[in-house]
């Protein structure tokens, strides 16, 4: 009976602490959501812009647009949330001193908010592509459903680790950030990796999110299996992260309390 009422508590706390994320993200702007909405835009943009100067064919499907779409939505996620995990705790200190406010409290809110929010945008997306005459048929709702999770995990994973050590190295956030912007040009956002050379793909192999992303497109287009990417890898690097950066939180949550 204790366990439920805890975990009633709890459940009230990360509903109210989305609902505050929520106002402070888009209620405090008159633009409010388009910002949601204008980022994976002005990336499609740019993209169109750049492959139709360029005269490149559509990697994938019929439409460039909606290609783009499902390799942005994916990084978005990824990036938005280890952004937004890495910095809760700094920006969300003062509701430490509430008992009943825990440090994964606030992480689980953000996290909430990023995964709902770029859902919602997807949707918003693919009704607009669908309203202008883009056919759209989606193969596997749980393929894409699972390597949206995954990427949840292992975001939330990075994001956990980050923030207990910007504190004890504040240079380190600048250093992250230098580092995960080639990430950007190699997880297969706008390219597939059947397009890439066997020796360039071996040799990005490592990085997780090409295969998470090349999975999230297998899952949507009937017409794509990738034979490249390599889902018992992608599952293995997500839980292992996501284990050390709940370990991590829970050793650094004592720290995190002191005002």
């Amino acid at each position: 009976m204790e366990l439920f009422q805890a975990l009633n508590v709890q459940g009230r706390v990360i509903s109210a602490l989305t609902l505050r994320e929520t106002r402070a993200r888009y209620g405090n702007s008159k633009l409010g959501f388009f910002w949601a909405l204008f980022e994976p835009f002005a990336h499609i943009t740019v993209f169109i812009g750049i492959f139709s100067a360029l005269g490149r064919a559509v990697p994938l499907g019929d439409s460039m647009g909606l290609f783009m779409l499902t390799g942005i939505i994916p990084w978005l996620l990824y990036s938005n949330t280890v952004s937004n995990v890495m910095g809760g705790l700094n920006s969300n200190k003062s509701l430490l001193g509430y008992p009943q406010v825990m440090p994964m409290d606030i992480t689980i809110s953000r996290v909430v908010l990023e995964a709902a929010t770029l859902f919602i945008v997807m949707l918003l997306f693919l009704a607009g592509f669908f309203y202008l005459g883009v056919r759209i048929e989606i193969d596997s709702f749980l393929q894409m459903f699972s390597a949206y999770a995954l990427l949840i995990l292992l975001a939330t994973g990075v994001g956990l680790i980050n923030a207990a050590i910007v504190p004890i190295y504040p240079s380190y956030q600048s250093i992250y950030s230098a580092f995960s912007r080639p990430l950007y040009f190699i997880s297969g956002v706008f390219f597939t990796a059947d397009f890439l050379q066997p020796e360039v793909f071996a040799a990005i192999d490592f990085n997780p999110l090409i295969h998470l992303i090349e999975w999230f497109r297998s899952g949507f287009y009937p017409s794509f299996q990738s034979h490249l990417y390599d889902p018992e890898y992608a599952v293995a690097v997500c839980v292992s992260v996501f284990a050390l950066g709940l370990i991590v939180e829970r050793v650094n949550s004592k720290k995190a309390r002191q005002v």
